[in-house]
């Protein structure tokens, strides 16, 4: 693959870890080297806002905060990054949405698209295990460890079947943004799920 690029390592490297026979996640670390400076770009330029969510029977504030650039808008590097994953995986990706987590306490926890959905893909599912409890629900998870400029695919059924999370963390940190593309072959069978938008009411019955 041939690409002259500014802002992409030159021979980014991809380690594949295949989840089952349906999922996989590609990871390929430093993609963006100058990721620090794309950062601080788009935290000063991008048109950030606070969305709502229905937690609880009440709506509240979302914990992230998010940008969607299009057009002139979007930084060079996400340009660059989103015609790399359509050259490598010969697909038209969605436009690219951003999530900022502003500092360590804020992440997004353990979720799928699918409420009926299998084991959880950061975790190693072993089948027909014994209930455990909820400190070691996650003892098995598996740690991406993102870092600055680190791109992560998800493919497959990845989404759908597959728990997965942006932690919040211990240490104090700064601002986290994360850049999101999605595509769908339209093949498969229409989700009906409802979304972690949709309001669910319950009653003491």
């Amino acid at each position: 693959m041939t690409m002259t690029t500014r802002w992409l390592a030159a021979d980014p490297q991809v380690e594949r870890v295949q989840l089952d026979d349906r999922s996989w996640v590609d990871v390929v670390r430093g993609l963006v080297p100058q990721g620090q400076r794309v950062h601080d770009d788009l935290v000063r330029t991008a048109r950030w806002r606070t969305g709502r969510v229905y937690k609880y029977e009440r709506w509240v504030d979302d914990v992230r905060q998010s940008a969607t650039p299009s057009g002139p808008r979007r930084h060079p590097a996400l340009v660059e990054v989103e015609q790399w994953m359509v050259r490598r995986y010969r697909v038209r990706l969605s436009g690219v949405v951003l999530s900022q987590y502003r500092h360590a306490r804020e992440g997004l926890g353990f979720h799928r698209l699918s409420l009926g959905a299998q084991p959880p893909w950061l975790m190693l599912p072993t089948p027909g295990r014994p209930e455990i409890d909820d400190d070691d629900a996650y003892r098995d998870a598996i740690d991406l460890d993102p870092g600055n400029g680190d791109l992560i695919v998800m493919g497959g059924r990845c989404q759908r079947d597959w728990l997965h999370a942006v932690p919040p963390l211990v240490t104090p940190v700064g601002s986290r943004i994360s850049a999101q593309w999605r595509w769908t072959s339209r093949r498969g069978e229409p989700d009906t799920d409802p979304t972690s938008r949709d309001p669910r009411f319950y009653s003491r019955a």
